[in-house]
């Protein structure tokens, strides 16, 4: 028993020797870099529609209901594939599977810009959503392979921050090229640039090591082709819930309001124009992107997961109900709020991090999947949502500031509620 034991010490020593010296260099932030990049494009894809809405509603005759339901099916299919995503990155890593994840999202968006009736609309926002529900898990499990724990809440800041550079373009860049080129030809274009992320993943990011898997086993005792085990201790772990429900309600800023209605609102609220209020839109995804990033840089500086998001969480929410004011604020005032709300909703990117070090190596992408699922499930059913609340405050399609104020209650409510839920998050053990 002894010998073995000395074996086994040994042999641990040994993988994370070599864990130590692959997770050096250049190499590790290609290969994120390079998974991270399709999540971008997917974000890019996700909130297109957003600077689409009244011609999309015009085009195929729908009312904000019926567009927030459309649209929401992206999330619709996305959110349960987060627990099959989790499961087939620990099982067998991130190359075949994001790769052909690019492929069936490129084929999202040239359905959605072949559409000719909402059936097929909603068919390319499924195919959409199942190829990105890869994207953003995979960038991070790229990440747990290739970087250190210490690093874990900066990466998974930058990576968000790649997300919403992605949705700042599906903002104003994208409304420029709508109103030049029409939105038929920009989702062809979006369509092209899934096929080419897809050879650029292929090309560029490697097999999982087999140091990393050797390292998992040592780690955790646990064979690495046991697919379900992961899963399980996932479910079963109460925190993990908690971290997931947080999660949900503090991404509301960008899932909901950024994702779809944000733009009108604006537009109706400050009586800018439709470009004016797509550059504001980018203000808020340009926060996001900087907040991610500094507030897991501080989480990981002041080895504190629940007080950045506790913090971050709370100035949000006062932001969010700042934005109520819209119609009365004068409009630099109103941007000045959207980049603050994106900037502390950035504190959102953290839970993933608390996620991560919440389990075992074996397992780590199925809890990062697991949180996702919560926080796609959030925008499947706020945006219908809020389109629904606008329909019942309106007797007609044409929605006043009055009407989107109401509507916009929603948002401020549930960042106050994620808030709360920060009272009873454990820190993690986060080197």
């Amino acid at each position: 028993m002894s010998q073995l034991k000395q074996n086994f010490e040994h042999d641990f020593v040994v993988a994370k020797t070599i864990a130590r010296e692959a997770r050096t260099g250049i190499l590790p932030w290609l290969f994120w870099g390079v998974a991270a990049l399709f999540y971008l494009y997917e974000f890019f894809a996700r909130v297109a529609p957003s600077v689409m809405s009244d011609t999309l509603e015009q085009d195929f005759n729908m009312n904000a209901t019926e567009l927030g339901f459309i649209m929401s099916l992206y999330y619709l299919a996305y959110a349960p594939m987060q627990l099959i995503v989790g499961i087939a990155l620990d099982r067998f890593g991130s190359k075949r599977l994001l790769s052909s994840a690019a492929i069936i999202a490129g084929g999202g968006c040239l359905a959605f810009a072949l559409a000719e009736t909402t059936a097929i609309l909603g068919l390319g926002r499924i195919m959409l959503g199942i190829g990105s529900s890869f994207a953003y898990v995979g960038a991070v499990y790229v990440a747990t392979v290739w970087f250190p724990r210490r690093r874990l809440a900066l990466i998974m800041g930058m990576t968000a921050a790649l997300g919403t550079l992605g949705a700042a373009l599906g903002q104003a860049p994208l409304e420029v090229a709508v109103q030049e080129y029409g939105w038929r030809s920009s989702m062809y274009t979006a369509a092209v640039g899934g096929l080419a992320i897809a050879l650029f993943i292929w090309t560029v990011v490697p097999k999982r090591p087999d140091w990393f898997l050797n390292l998992a086993e040592l780690e955790n005792k646990v064979s690495t082709d046991n697919m379900f085990a992961g899963l399980r201790d996932v479910v079963f772990n109460k925190q993990t819930w908690l971290i997931a429900c947080i999660s949900l309600l503090l991404y509301v800023p960008i899932s909901t309001f950024g994702a779809l209605w944000g733009d009108a609102y604006v537009a109706t609220s400050s009586g800018v124009s439709n470009e004016q209020s797509a550059w504001a839109m980018t203000m808020l995804f340009l926060g996001f992107a900087t907040g991610g990033p500094l507030l897991g840089w501080i989480s990981d500086k002041y080895n504190t997961r629940r007080l950045p998001m506790f913090l971050g969480g709370g100035f949000c929410t006062c932001c969010m109900a700042m934005l109520l004011l819209a119609s009365v604020l004068p409009f630099w005032l109103t941007v000045v709020f959207l980049i603050l709300t994106g900037f502390f909703a950035g504190a959102q990117a953290i839970t993933f991090a608390m996620a991560v070090e919440q389990h075992a190596t074996y397992c780590k992408a199925t809890a990062v999947a697991f949180v996702n699922f919560f926080v796609m499930l959030g925008g499947f059913l706020l945006q219908p949502l809020f389109g629904a609340l606008l329909d019942l405050t309106s007797n007609s399609d044409n929605y006043t500031a009055g009407n989107y104020r109401m509507a916009m209650v929603l948002l401020p409510i549930s960042l106050a509620i994620g808030t709360m839920l920060c009272r009873w998050l454990k820190e993690t053990d986060s080197p």
